[in-house]
């Protein structure tokens, strides 16, 4: 090997956020693989190689990876490693400019700080740097990761986002390169960038090319999520890992009661099952609110550990607290652009006076904006529905009755003089929103249309009033498969009830059983209907409205997808072909002969989409 490049630039500035909350804990590069954090897998390759001075960027918990290279700088015998740190994370390309100096004037390696690799020789990559004009080699791979570029015959990079990713002739780009300083020309004096639009940059302008080199026998990942994570673990025979690995942190206590399958676990006292859960310490995090939480519990907080259950909508974060074999479920949420937040524990223990089946409220910290409750379980009516359980069916009906309970002594407890407030109630204004709300996103982003058709605004709007005429009940308003929980073979709770307020029943109804997220027959929608009507004939017109008051809710449904999608959030765009099969099948049932002809040519529109 005739080049021997001393210097290398490692890439450790990125949040994580596929790998939350582990990455709440510790920078993604950081974060253990085969006994060693992947960043120092990489520096002692990079040693390996020759190098002799590494630039490492960060941004995200910048001051661990700066601590890191601080502790660990006499293990690297002598390589010297300095911290650029990014007060703005300034990307894959942008992350050179602190660095020109650093560079100078030599060829140097760029590395991603959280790859994990098993035979790459730095010989191929030299040689491919070499055959580009001593421009710019790197490591690709066609045996692993999204394969989304293209190189030529003669091994250069000519497609860095292949119209066809996975097709044979695509490969993935591997995040180690060989770098002229060259390259600089391409990158932007200043703000965010990425080295792959250098690339595209020079191959443009100047037909400067990166030739690519595979290694043959090499292993490669990218662990960018948690799957990929336990997948890395799980790679090689050496780990003697099941086919459901766990990776398990020094410190953490199991008790004879934990059974895990492929979880990842970095701090606290664990008991009972968990199935693909990543789990961290509480004192661990720097999350005030867990730890007033646990402090709420009366726990210990180098005992409790917490899983991540992610955002919601109506600005709330959800976390499962775990100490040993005890669970409780905190959300942590804002009550300015969203008031109603702040009610949910007042609605929760009104509704439970009422005999309501929800999860019990284990602490009420308003100062903090924090709510600790029951965990009622993981299960949802969707997921039993997805994983076809044979009780499923036999749940709905329970569900449905507890449901009719929920508007009939839900009703009642919500008008008594002490009764918390409420969201305001369904009117014509309300019903109008919702219909602008489709009309908008739906219609008008998603397919393209200038505005409703008269003919349907005008469907809508007899909709409306016909619900407005129905004996007014407390409401759920989101009442979805997602939002009952599942606690045993018979025992469920209702959730996400923060915005209830008095409506028709039949809004409720309909969203449970013509709900997207799952599929539910016409035999088995009119014998829940039946038993609903059983459990409470006194609410025995919502026959008559049961279906536009489906079509009211499922225009809503769709309205909503169609906003969440324009703000990134577009898993929700899967539910759309059901939703809109829904739709027709409701607005004929209703005699609504527009709004099933415009369903008709939605559905049209959808099945024209590519697919993806």
């Amino acid at each position: 090997m005739s080049l021997v490049p001393k210097k290398a630039v490692v890439l450790a500035a990125g949040f994580g956020t596929r790998l939350q909350p582990l990455t709440f804990v510790m920078p993604k590069p950081l974060m253990p693989v085969w006994g060693r954090a992947m960043l120092e897998r990489v520096i002692f390759r990079l040693r390996d190689w020759g190098v002799e001075e590494i630039a490492v960027n960060a941004h995200w918990q910048a001051d661990k990876i700066r601590r890191f290279v601080k502790d660990y700088l006499s293990r690297f015998d002598g390589v010297k490693i300095t911290v650029s740190e990014e007060k703005e994370i300034l990307g894959t390309g942008g992350a050179l400019n602190p660095l020109r100096s650093f560079i100078g004037n030599d060829p140097f390696w760029l590395v991603n700080g959280d790859i994990v690799e098993d035979g790459l020789e730095a010989e191929r990559i030299i040689k491919a740097y070499e055959a580009s004009g001593n421009f710019a080699g790197c490591w690709i791979t066609q045996d692993f990761g999204p394969r989304t570029i293209e190189v030529d015959p003669e091994g250069r990079v000519c497609n860095w986002n292949s119209d066809f990713p996975g097709d044979w002739g695509t490969y993935t780009y591997c995040g180690c390169a060989l770098l002229s300083p060259k390259i600089l020309d391409y990158v932007p004096d200043t703000g965010f960038s990425t080295i792959v639009s250098a690339y595209e940059k020079a191959m443009m302008n100047d037909a400067k090319f990166v030739v690519g080199a595979s290694v043959e026998g090499s292993y490669w990942n990218d662990v960018g999520t948690f799957e990929r994570y336990l997948e890395t673990h799980a790679a090689f025979d050496l780990n003697s890992f099941e086919d459901n690995p766990n990776v398990i942190f020094h410190g953490v206590k199991l008790l004879e009661s934990a059974n895990l399958s492929g979880c990842v676990v970095t701090g606290g006292l664990i008991g009972g099952e968990f199935e693909r859960a990543a789990i961290v310490g509480v004192a661990q995090l720097e999350n005030a609110a867990l730890k007033e939480a646990v402090k709420a519990l009366c726990w210990k907080e180098e005992d409790a550990a917490a899983e991540y259950l992610g955002k919601r909508g109506s600005n709330r974060e959800f976390w499962r607290l775990i100490n040993g074999d005890d669970r409780a479920i905190v959300i942590i949420y804002d009550d300015v652009e969203r008031p109603e937040n702040a009610r949910y524990a007042s609605i929760t223990k009104m509704l439970l006076k009422a005999g309501i089946s929800v999860p019990r409220i284990y602490a009420d910290i308003k100062e903090h904006k924090i709510l600790v409750m029951e965990d009622v379980g993981r299960d949802s009516l969707e997921t039993l529905m997805a994983k076809s359980a044979p009780n499923a069916l036999k749940l709905y009906k329970s569900v449905v009755r507890e449901l009719a309970k929920f508007h009939l002594q839900g009703t009642q407890a919500a008008l008594e003089k002490d009764a918390p407030e409420l969201e305001m109630s369904f009117d014509s204004n309300l019903y109008k929103w919702e219909h602008e709300l489709f009309e908008k996103y739906m219609a008008g982003e998603y397919f393209g249309f200038d505005k409703l058709p008269d003919d349907v605004a005008a469907e809508l709007k007899s909709v409306a009033t016909d619900l407005e005429r129905t004996r007014p009940v407390l409401v759920h308003r989101d009442f979805q498969s997602t939002n009952v929980l599942v606690k045993g073979e018979d025992s469920f709770a209702f959730i996400d009830y923060q915005g209830c307020r008095l409506g028709s029943a039949a809004y409720d109804l309909a969203s449970l059983l013509y709900d997207p997220y799952v599929e539910i027959g016409e035999k088995e929608r009119n014998l829940l209907l039946k038993e609903y009507v059983h459990a409470a004939p006194e609410l025995g017109d919502v026959v008559k409205v049961f279906h536009k008051a489906a079509v009211q809710r499922l225009v809503q449904a769709l309205g909503a997808y169609g906003r969440l999608a324009s703000v990134g959030k577009t898993g929700f765009l899967k539910y759309v072909p059901r939703a809109l099969d829904n739709l027709l099948l409701a607005a004929d049932e209703a005699d609504l002969d527009a709004v099933g002809a415009f369903a008709e040519e939605l559905i049209a529109r959808e099945n024209m989409r590519p697919k993806a």
